[in-house]
């Protein structure tokens, strides 16, 4: 990645948006690239934390596993988000494994490199603090859906967040397809393989999804906000 390139990742990420352009020279004197082939992973559970990484190509899926060693996929990441920076506040292991689903491409700031450029440019730490506030709300929004709602409801908010997060890519006819599995959105939900294979099926049928081996395509993006608020049962 040219030097030119860095930079416009840099202005384009949210840790930067908005700040002085001697902020963004700083960092781009710093900065890192980082390459990854698809299906490798950047870090694992409890390495130790001591870079963020702006992401600028690619999905990067972040999970951990549970007491019984059964992945929970949290998220899917693409760009311009920032991955890693609990770990790197708190001075902590990681939390979660991040795995790339492509091949990703990412600007690296390490630790002392980051502070070194909060410190002296305040509106870096304001940005840094609106992303974790939104990981916060992202989190407690999850917590309400998984804790209140029906699994349709869970599956579909799940859908909906991935699809909102870019995480979905144009496939046939066009539309937007994930590389996913049922056992990937029971990762992701917290239910069984069973009962998500249920849901997805009703989802089919009522012609707001489609599905194939390890794929679900979206016919209907729209419809599933339907499904996470009821409302299409109350029409029917």
């Amino acid at each position: 990645m040219v030097k030119d390139n860095v930079k416009a990742a840099l202005t384009h990420s949210p840790l930067f948006i908005g700040v002085l352009d001697a902020a963004v020279q700083m960092a781009l004197e710093a900065a890192t690239i980082r390459s990854y082939a698809a299906e490798t992973d950047i870090f694992h559970e409890d390495d130790p934390g001591e870079a963020v990484y702006l992401i600028t190509e690619g999905r990067i899926k972040v999970s951990r596993a549970n007491l019984e060693g059964r992945e929970r996929i949290f998220t899917i990441l693409t760009p311009p988000e920032v991955l890693g920076e609990m770990a790197v506040i708190n001075h902590s292991p990681r939390t979660a494994t991040a795995h790339c689903l492509d091949r990703v491409t990412t600007v690296v700031l390490y630790r002392d490199d980051l502070r070194a450029i909060m410190e002296r440019h305040p509106g870096v730490l304001w940005n840094l603090a609106g992303i974790l506030v939104k990981r916060l709300a992202d989190m407690n929004r999850e917590v309400e859906m998984l804790s209140f709602s029906s699994t349709a409801a869970c599956v579909a908010y799940a859908l909906q967040s991935l699809h909102l997060r870019g995480a979905f890519k144009p496939g046939r006819e066009g539309l937007p397809t994930l590389e996913f599995t049922h056992q990937d959105l029971a990762n992701r939900t917290g239910n069984s393989r069973e009962t998500i294979t249920r849901v997805l099926k009703d989802l089919e049928r009522d012609g707001i999804i489609k599905t194939r081996p390890g794929m679900i395509s979206l016919l209907n993006p729209a419809a599933l906000e339907d499904v996470i608020y009821g409302l299409r049962d109350q029409d029917e």
